[in-house]
């Protein structure tokens, strides 16, 4: 939902980028739009710049569905 909010500012954006850092003892998740599918070798701390930032989530651990859909990578890019 966070997406589809978002496209509302930002309808150029062709994908969207969900990153996960460590932040203490959890993680920190930040959903970004993208205007272009970055490369392979993205940046997983600053994947589409600050400009498409739609979400930022802090949390003690991740659901079981997000931790198998990140494996073991911290960039997720939804097309």
């Amino acid at each position: 939902m966070t997406i589809l909010e978002a496209r509302k500012t930002m309808p150029s954006a062709t994908a969207a980028a969900v990153t996960r850092e460590k932040h203490g003892g959890g993680f920190r998740v930040r959903v970004s739009l993208l205007e272009d599918t970055p490369s392979p070798d993205v940046n997983p701390q600053d994947p589409g710049g600050s400009e498409g930032i739609a979400a930022t989530f802090v949390a003690s651990q991740l659901g079981r569905d997000l931790t198998d859909a990140f494996g073991d990578k911290d960039v997720i890019i939804l097309r």
